[in-house]
């Protein structure tokens, strides 16, 4: 039940459903306007029973409104995540090449104090 609900969203915002919105909104309101405007497409006037199977102009433009608005939620979530991912990835690989550095300039520090015990050995055999 959960993974239905989830997909919800994205069956909503997908291509098939914004078309079949888009049509029945032509078709319920601005063609039904036309037909009231224009004497010759007084026959194709979608009928009473028409309207109200497919359904009233506020239910169509709200649907379509429900589907853009979760289409736009869904990418705008897939993109936070992956975005998440991205940073949680870059941030490990900075957190092990700035150990890496220090582990380099303490080996270059123990080289130079060995270094500089030597000299001063050599220095005062001398």
């Amino acid at each position: 039940m959960n993974q239905f609900l989830t997909s919800i969203p994205t069956l909503l915002s997908s291509k098939l459903s914004i078309f079949i919105y888009l049509f029945l909104f032509f078709y319920l309101v601005v063609f039904a306007v036309l037909t009231m405007w224009i004497p010759l497409l007084k026959n194709a006037q979608p009928s009473a029973n028409v309207q109200l199977i497919l359904g009233n102009y506020t239910n169509v433009l709200s649907a379509l409104g429900a589907s853009l608005a979760a289409g736009s939620g869904t990418l705008i979530h897939h993109s936070l995540t992956t975005l998440h991912k991205k940073h949680d990835t870059m941030h490990d690989e900075l957190q092990k090449t700035i150990t890496e550095l220090h582990e380099k300039i303490d080996r270059l520090e123990q080289r130079n104090q060995g270094k500089d015990a030597q000299k001063i050995h050599d220095d005062s055999n001398k």
